[in-house]
């Protein structure tokens, strides 16, 4: 376990300088944490660990700290609940989200900082607890920071916002996918698209699948996915085509026996997310389509990505698609380059939270070496495409920035890709 307490860096030259309010966790099933050294720094390199005294704080001179751009990075490490002597692995899951997303948010910065960029970011616990919160929102770390990140769950962010009170700085919601209309804080920014933006999205590819003669079906099942979908779903693809597209709903075998269409697409919805439910679904699909010849595309819920799905299911002979806020494309050469980067660093491999970790560091920290306190000004007009995200930006002055950016992913070669 390292212990790294108010660890100040002096800032010759280009640095990041990360003051950590935290406990890291290392064991030996998780990576090594390492004391972060600016470049050049004199500071001593070896581990610092509970039973060492601190060295001397060296203090940035006033005059070279005036083009450092402050952070604070917000996250539920939940540490205070965790063993110092002896983590258990418990612990380790309770804090690895936080854990990649700031190994990921690391590497983001280090990026710019290489290049002549200066960042001092402060590291703070939420420990997912409201007081916490509400105690840190006032913290001049939290103050005095041009940019915010975090915290990364709905019930912190609004306790969080509302105490905090910034004026010019941006609040980074990195993860949640909640509907920023419910926290109603005019500078938050949602990096990862609500439902509301995947249902306009999907109902404009229908639209745009669907031809006269075709069929749009919606096929309800109990479970919430399927009812928040599908309800939204239905009067967006019905406000599209001036109203021509008719849409069913059906809920059972009967049901859509007697919906499908043999001549034209029958264009299918199901927004279920269990496989309990799925699996039946996708047998009669099958026979509808291999003995009766009924032309079946299946649209699915977004979170099929992460479901288990084989060839039996017949996914690909449906031309099934989804859309996504994030794709991450192994094959590609920057995501190569992080992922050996980050297995360098951290001896594992990276995981979804590093990607959105690196991807919200380097575009918001490229916005603050070029804007500098103005970059709130110019989000709508600078988009990105990341590692793992795009972006795009919907602003409301009520909740905040909204990213707007869906990709549609059609199932080929046993996963998810996206569609040319």
């Amino acid at each position: 376990m390292i212990l790294v307490r108010n660890l100040l860096l002096p800032l010759n030259g280009s640095k990041c300088v990360w003051v950590l309010s935290a406990f890291l966790l290392l064991t030996a099933c998780t990576p090594k944490v390492r004391v972060l050294r600016a470049p050049g720094s004199k500071a001593p390199s070896e581990t610092e660990t509970p039973t060492k005294k601190e060295d001397t704080v060296e203090k940035p001179d006033e005059e070279e700290a005036v083009d450092v751009n402050q952070i604070a990075l917000l996250l539920p490490f939940e540490l205070d609940k965790a063993n110092p002597h002896a983590p258990s692995a418990a612990d380790i899951k309770r804090s690895a989200l936080a854990l990649d997303f700031y190994q990921g948010f690391k590497l983001g910065l280090d990026a710019l900082s290489a290049q002549g960029a200066n960042f001092k970011v402060n590291v703070l616990d939420t420990r997912d607890d409201v007081g916490e919160n509400t105690r840190i929102a006032k913290l001049a770390e939290v103050q005095d920071a041009a940019l915010v990140v975090g915290p990364v769950y709905p019930k912190e962010i609004q306790v969080f916002g509302f105490n905090a009170q910034l004026d010019q700085a941006l609040q980074i919601s990195p993860l949640a996918a909640t509907m920023p209309s419910e926290f109603n804080l005019s500078n938050l920014v949602t990096l990862t698209a609500p439902l509301p933006v995947h249902v306009r999205a999907l109902a404009a590819h229908i639209a745009d699948q669907y031809r006269q003669g075709d069929a749009v079906i919606l096929y309800r099942t109990p479970d919430e996915a399927s009812r928040q979908l599908l309800a939204p779903l239905k009067r967006e693809i019905g406000r599209l085509k001036n109203g021509s597209i008719q849409v069913v709903e059906v809920e059972d075998e009967a049901g859509l026996e007697s919906r499908v269409h043999l001549a034209g697409k029958n264009l299918l919805v199901l927004a279920s997310t269990n496989k309990y439910e799925i699996s039946p679904i996708l047998e009669q699909l099958r026979r509808l389509q291999e003995e009766l010849s009924y032309d079946i595309r299946l649209f699915g819920h977004p979170n099929w990505s992460k479901l288990a799905f084989d060839a039996e299911d017949g996914l690909a002979a449906f031309k099934t698609r989804i859309t996504t806020s994030y794709y991450i494309d192994n094959g590609a050469s920057d995501v190569r380059r992080f992922d050996q980067q980050y297995r360098s660093e951290f001896g594992l491999a990276p995981t979804e939270f590093a990607y959105k970790g690196y991807d919200a560091a380097y575009y918001f920290g490229s916005l603050l070496v070029k804007y500098g306190a103005d970059y709130r000004s110019h989000l709508e007009e600078t988009g990105y495409d990341g590692l793992h995200n795009v972006f795009k930006w919907e602003y409301n002055p009520a909740w905040g920035y909204v990213n707007n950016a869906i990709s549609i992913l059609q199932y080929s070669g046993g996963g998810f890709r996206p569609v040319n």
